[in-house]
């Protein structure tokens, strides 16, 4: 039999728990990519280079696994278009990123030939509650961190606006549930789904909306397309907002890609999700954009 500790004994264990557990408080802002199924290899060893010391693995706080579609009877299957996507290989890339202090994301999306709204209603709207449990169950079978939402409808989807909303707030609370944290990625502006005239209510269920404008996006664009502009329309929530930038691109909306990240790592509240994680422009093979975004992580200028 073991004894049980002394009254005093529990207290200092409780005292120095409560110490470690605080120690390294999570970052204020996020700093997310994701790796998309047809480059899962160059994304792997991409993740491992650094410059002067820095990149991705000391300065990324979510990567997002691209790997998972819908399925019409509201069920979740791994991609196979671009060959076999292992549980091996998800593993590698989730110990990889715990090892480092990431947290790592299943990204369900739905397109196969093109983007299609009516698989993901299939999940979200026809098959709510199968879709959300799926979903939950592949998160917590492979030791993922949560789910990224990536339905996109190239179109006029408003009528959908309800649907969508009662699917993230289940997905939500059956995740919370867990530890297990939630994204969305939406549309920069007004048009397709989900946008930003849905932000008011998606904000209050979910951990970060990524704002999808990539190379439309940046700090000096004109009306919507300027960050201060999608800082303003996230309102109070704009601490959960993510900007989307691409990794393809070192200049674009007439500044640099230094220039973009400047913007933000001044701004006291926005994070940044980045497309995609193998950062093919020479620029964010360099130190300079991981100084920044490291600048981003810590939430201060």
């Amino acid at each position: 039999m073991i004894s049980k500790p002394s009254f005093a004994t529990a207290i200092l264990v409780a005292i120095f728990t409560s110490a470690a557990a605080q120690a390294d408080p999570p970052p204020t802002r996020i700093v997310m990519t994701w790796v998309p199924p047809y480059a899962v290899d160059q994304c792997r060893a991409r993740l491992d280079e650094d410059a002067g010391g820095l990149g991705p693995r000391h300065v990324l706080t979510h990567l997002t696994l691209q790997f998972w579609l819908p399925t019409r009877d509201g069920g979740v299957e791994k991609t196979q278009r671009y060959g076999e996507i292992s549980d091996g290989k998800i593993i590698a890339f989730r110990d990889w990123a715990h090892a480092h202090g990431i947290r790592v994301l299943l990204c369900v999306y739905n397109s196969v030939d093109a983007w299609d709204w009516s698989l993901a209603q299939a999940g979200f709207a026809d098959h709510r509650e199968a879709f959300v449990a799926a979903l939950v169950v592949e998160t917590q079978r492979l030791g993922l961190d949560g789910v990224d939402v990536d339905l996109e409808g190239n179109g006029e989807f408003d009528s959908s606006k309800d649907a969508f909303v009662a699917f993230v707030r289940e997905l939500s609370g059956k995740l919370r549930a867990h530890g297990e944290q939630l994204t969305v990625d939406s549309f920069a502006y007004k048009w397709n789904a989900p946008n930003q005239t849905w932000w008011s209510e998606l904000f209050p269920l979910v951990d970060g909306i990524n704002t999808m404008g990539y190379e439309q996006i940046g700090a000096n664009g004109a009306e919507w397309r300027a960050c201060g502009a999608q800082r303003t329309a996230a309102g109070p929530n704009a601490a959960k907002l993510l900007i989307g930038f691409p990794g393809d691109k070192a200049e674009w909306l007439g500044n640099t890609a230094a220039e973009h990240l400047e913007w933000l790592a001044r701004d006291p509240g926005v994070g940044v999700a980045i497309w995609d994680a193998q950062f093919e422009a020479p620029f964010w093979r360099t130190a300079s954009p991981w100084k920044a975004l490291a600048r981003i992580k810590k939430g201060r200028d």
